[in-house]
């Protein structure tokens, strides 16, 4: 099949197949390596949570390494899930389906009782990798609608033993969706209706394998630039436009794309 050059398929294939090349521009931006710079001379100076939440520079990298960088602004909630004990069942973290708060909680609870936490190197390394992983999906899904969740989706999937852990992560949760051609109005379900919906249309099993990922992925990538497009500047795509009402699905089941690019 034929691509358009701004098709978040043929992006999504370009951020593979140039990965190298894509991460030293992505890199080389100035923003870039101003941000690293920051980090690699402040780092050394938290010592505490207390310190990690006066310096707004770090902690926005610490938390884009969880892909929270969003959240920022939220400092009673963050410093919260940071000081508590992320093995307490009471514990702010374990109240929110969102398991990106888990992994932060568990990956910085060290640094509540060791002040030299980010003296050493690992610790360092993993917000960096972190970072620089989530910066550069971001970077990559500018050139295209999708680009970004493709790519998460396809460094998390092997990962992913159960449903409910897809359904846990917006992310997931959203690449799923629309690879099945479900409305936003799917996600007003009730949370028993959505499982069952998704146990009949989906498994799980799927993301253990690579080929049958990638084949989500381009079905999710089709999808989004369909529901991105004006159905008045080519009529056929109105064709494809799932119907639905408030609470349910109800129009014709969706066409099966199996794509070879």
């Amino acid at each position: 099949m034929q691509v358009s050059a701004d098709s978040s398929l043929l992006w999504y294939k370009l951020a593979n197949s140039l990965k190298d090349s894509h991460m030293k521009a992505f890199e080389a931006q100035p923003t870039t390596t101003r941000d690293m710079a920051k980090f690699q001379e402040q780092i050394g100076d938290i010592k505490s949570v207390d310190d990690l939440m006066q310096n707004r520079t770090v902690l926005t990298m610490v938390l884009s390494a969880f892909q929270l960088e969003g959240e920022v602004g939220k400092t009673a909630m963050v410093k919260k899930i940071l000081t508590e004990n992320p093995a307490d069942e009471d514990s702010l973290v374990n109240k929110l389906a969102e398991p990106r708060w888990s992994k932060l909680a568990s990956a910085l609870y060290g640094l509540n009782s060791d002040p030299d936490f980010f003296q050493k190197q690992s610790n360092v390394d993993a917000i960096l990798t972190g970072y620089k992983t989530n910066e550069f999906e971001k970077f990559e899904g500018e050139n295209a609608d999708g680009v970004r969740e493709a790519l998460y989706f396809q460094r998390l999937a092997s990962d992913i033993e159960t449903l409910p852990q897809v359904m846990a992560d917006s992310t997931l949760m959203h690449v799923v969706r629309v690879s099945l051609g479900l409305p936003e109005s799917f996600q007003s379900l009730e949370y028993s209706q959505q499982k069952d919906r998704l146990e009949k249309q989906f498994n799980v099993e799927d993301l253990q394998d690579p080929e049958k990922v990638e084949k989500i992925i381009q079905r999710f990538l089709v999808y989004t630039e369909i529901n991105n497009s004006d159905p008045t500047a080519n009529p056929m795509l109105a064709l494809f436009n799932p119907i639905s009402t408030s609470n349910e699905y109800v129009g014709p089941t969706p066409i099966q794309i199996d794509l070879f690019v």
